[in-house]
C-alpha cells in the first residue's frame, strides 16, 4: 500500500522541520537571521500541528482499529507541544548562544523522538486503515 498524500505532506513536513532547526542552529540564536529562522521554525511546527488535529487525529478516531492509537498519540501531544511551544517562545527573546544549545538539545530530543514514533507506528496506521477508505469516499 502506497502512502497516501496526508501522510506524505506530515513526512514532508517533519523534513522541512528538521532543515530549518539545524539552520537555526547553524547560524545562531544571536543573530537576526537565527531570530527569523526560530519564528519560521515554530510556525511550521504550529501548522504540522495544526494539520495532524484537523485531518490525521480525527480519521485515526473515526476507525474503531486506530482509536485508542489516536487518542494516545493525540494526548500525549497535548502536552510536548506546550514543552516544545514554551522553549520557541522563551528562545524569542534569548540571545546566549549557550543557552539555546541547552533547550534546543532537549527540544530535538523530544521531537526526533516524536517524529520516528509517527513515521513508524501513527502513519502507517492510518495509510492501513483510513487513507484509502478516505481516498475511495473523497
Amino acid at each position: 500500500m502506497s502512502p497516501t498524500h496526508l501522510i506524505v505532506n506530515l513526512r514532508n513536513e517533519h523534513a522541512q522541520m528538521r532543515d530549518m532547526l539545524d539552520s537555526v542552529r547553524r547560524v545562531g540564536i544571536s543573530t537576526p537571521d537565527g531570530q527569523r529562522q526560530l519564528k519560521k521554525a515554530r510556525q511550521l511546527i504550529v501548522d504540522h500541528l495544526h494539520h495532524e488535529d484537523t485531518h490525521l487525529y480525527p480519521a485515526l478516531r473515526g476507525n474503531p482499529q486506530t482509536q485508542p492509537l489516536a487518542n494516545e498519540y493525540a494526548n500525549e501531544m497535548q502536552e510536548l507541544s506546550r514543552e516544545i511551544l514554551a522553549f520557541f517562545d522563551g528562545m524569542e527573546r534569548e540571545h546566549d548562544d549557550l543557552v539555546f544549545a541547552r533547550g534546543f538539545g532537549k527540544v530535538m530530543g523530544v521531537l526526533n523522538k516524536r517524529w520516528t514514533r509517527e513515521e513508524v507506528r501513527l502513519y502507517p496506521a492510518y495509510d492501513a486503515h483510513c487513507g484509502d477508505k478516505l481516498a475511495a469516499a473523497g
